[in-house]
């Protein structure tokens, strides 16, 4: 069972409320999505709960290839992932908490600035771990 179930209703509303932040402040941000290193939504700015579970059980299993392959080439624990394509980009990033990791996943369109969106999402991510 997924850590995420257990977290208390406020702190997920502050959550919510930073993921907000980072798509409201942030050119070229489409969506934000907090879940569990598992897979679980923990909350997300996508309006469909569907789409947000599907991505976060996608970005659960992306964090679980990236983990393996950063292993097995000596590099120990990855602390983000990038994809990029020409519509935009998709970052996902570990969120350390002491009762367990959690996944930011942001979705831009192709106006984003990497450097920008870098910087926003580590602020996020230490926001995120000190709630």
């Amino acid at each position: 069972m997924s850590e995420a179930i257990h977290l208390p209703l406020v702190t997920i509303a502050r959550f919510a409320d930073l993921l907000g932040a980072l798509m409201r402040d942030t050119p070229g941000v489409v969506s934000v999505t907090l879940a569990s290193a598992d897979g679980l939504t923990v909350t997300s700015t996508l309006s469909n709960s569907r789409e947000a579970d599907r991505l976060s059980a996608m970005a659960g299993s992306m964090g679980g290839l990236a983990a393996a392959l950063s292993r097995e080439s000596g590099h120990g624990t990855p602390h983000r992932m990038i994809m990029e394509s020409a519509q935009g980009l998709i970052l996902a990033m570990a969120v350390p908490r002491p009762a367990g990791e959690l996944v930011l996943t942001v979705v831009t369109d192709a106006q984003a600035v990497l450097g920008k969106l870098l910087w926003s999402c580590r602020q996020t991510v230490d926001r995120l771990a000190a709630t």
